[in-house]
C-alpha cells in the first residue's frame, strides 16, 4: 500500500455511499460494501440467516427448500396423471 494519502483519500470519496436513511430521514453518508447497497452499520457485510437446522427458527424442515421441489413434482405428477385419464 505505497499510494499516497491524498489518492487514498479521493477513491474513499468517490465510494457509493449506502442507501439507508436515519432518523432524521437524511441518508446515510458511510461509504457502501463493495457490491452492496449497504453500509456495514446497516446490514451490508451480513449473508442473511443460516439455511437448514442451524437456523434457530428451523422445526420440521417443511419448508426446507427440498422439501418444497419435493411437492411441487408430486402435484405436477398427479396434474400429468389427472390429465391423460380422461375418456373423451
Amino acid at each position: 500500500m505505497n499510494q499516497a494519502v491524498e489518492t487514498r483519500l479521493s477513491h474513499l470519496r468517490a465510494a457509493q455511499r449506502c442507501g439507508a436513511r436515519n432518523r432524521a430521514g437524511r441518508p446515510c453518508e458511510c461509504p457502501a460494501i463493495r457490491g452492496r447497497a449497504r453500509c456495514r452499520l446497516h446490514g451490508g457485510r451480513s449473508s442473511g440467516a443460516p439455511k437448514g437446522q442451524e437456523n434457530g427458527m428451523y422445526k420440521d424442515g417443511y419448508f426446507s427448500a427440498e422439501a418444497i421441489a419435493e411437492r411441487r413434482w408430486a402435484k405436477s405428477l398427479a396434474a400429468g396423471f389427472a390429465g391423460t385419464g380422461k375418456d373423451g
